[in-house]
């Protein structure tokens, strides 16, 4: 199918959805104002502001949401706290979207702080690396490393174990990230292995594994590590870690002077790239449909308030008219009567003179 016709095809299955999503948006809210249920309340208003966040252009309402929640789900007392350190992780993931890192710590230690509260050790652990990788990311190493030991600590008195390998590969990107590639090789290599015992994909801590053994000058090792992160990202369909693994293994091809498989993953990389590039052309395609629609929204509802003032200064205007025509009527009534009283009086005084005259007369 031509580009331009799926282009088009997306387009209008967009507009389709953005309609039917604010359809269903309107009637939950709706629901939510008129429901006096406070769980079944606090259902509509996590839907909404999950329908909102899914959106993506409009975070700022489904924070909006999201303070409701807490707010309901804290005054109303510990059995609905739970809630409330959801709204707050939700409030943490989108600052984090937002590129507000900062932010999304101060929310997520909020989170944290409430779920010890709620003795919740895994949730706990679960925060404790996801702020230590935002210290990661923001090279705050010292940080990064006490939030993920301490999550370590958790982990491992957890009886499932699920997020072992979560929070070693976290330890191990950290400290490669640090130039630590002897401890990074040694907690990447027990990520991964957990991660696979788990059938959980591994492939990107795997090609952080592979960079690591070649900082160690460990070619081989490497190699093994950034195949098998190759092999998977092509089977679980995820092109950017088949493009991360496919420009590594051309490189440490290149250095063992393979120029035939070196060749091969330059060609992959590329064919990898180029459908990376198609698919952030239609997402940026998609974001710019979706702004002007907002756009369009915000236009209409700019026109509506202008109409409603335009309406109410000609509502002043009219009134205004109606209360100088009533004074001015009451004017001339007023007048009127004032007239009809003086000629009532020259009336009255005239006749009386007329009477004088008559009897003068009359004496005479």
């Amino acid at each position: 199918m031509p580009k331009s016709i799926l282009i088009f095809f997306i387009l209008i299955l967009q507009t389709y959805s953005s309609i039917s999503q604010n359809s269903y948006v309107d009637s939950l809210k709706l629901k939510a104002e008129k429901e006096p249920d406070v769980q079944k309340k606090l259902k509509h208003y996590i839907d909404i502001s999950n329908n909102y966040f899914q959106k993506q252009l409009h975070y700022d309402s489904a924070l909006v949401y999201l303070e409701k929640i807490r707010t309901i789900a804290h005054n109303e007392g510990i059995k609905e706290r739970d809630i409330e350190a959801f709204a707050i992780n939700n409030q943490a993931i989108i600052y984090y979207t937002l590129g507000d890192k900062e932010r999304a710590v101060t929310y997520f230690n909020e989170g944290l702080s409430l779920s010890k509260k709620l003795n919740k050790p895994v949730r706990v652990a679960l925060l404790y690396n996801n702020v230590g990788m935002i210290h990661k990311e923001l090279e705050e190493y010292d940080k990064a490393i006490t939030y993920l030991d301490s999550a370590l600590t958790i982990v491992k008195t957890d009886v499932s174990k699920r997020l072992l390998g979560v929070v070693y590969t976290s330890l191990g990107e950290t400290n490669y990230a640090m130039g630590n590639y002897k401890q990074a090789t040694h907690y990447l290599k027990k990520g991964t292995q957990r991660l696979d015992s788990l059938k959980q994909p591994s492939s990107e801590a795997d090609i952080v594994l592979a960079k690591s053994y070649n900082a160690e000058k460990k070619i081989d090792s490497a190699i093994i590590q950034a195949q098998k992160a190759f092999q998977q990202a092509k089977e679980s369909k995820a092109p950017k870690s088949a493009y991360e693994s496919s420009v590594l293994l051309s490189s440490l091809y290149s250095e063992t002077g393979d120029i035939q498989k070196e060749t091969f993953f330059l060609k992959t990389a590329l064919s990898y790239n180029d459908s990376l590039s198609l698919s952030t052309s239609l997402d940026d395609i998609e974001l710019k449909e979706l702004k002007e629609q907002q756009r369009e929204q915000e236009l209409q509802l700019q026109t509506l308030k202008d109409k409603d003032l335009l309406y109410n200064i000609l509502y002043l205007v009219g009134a205004a008219i109606l209360i100088v025509l009533g004074i001015l009527l009451f004017k001339i009534r007023k007048s009127a009567k004032l007239t009809k009283d003086i000629h009532e009086v020259q009336k009255n005084l005239i006749q009386s003179e007329l009477e004088r005259r008559g009897k003068k007369h009359q004496n005479q």
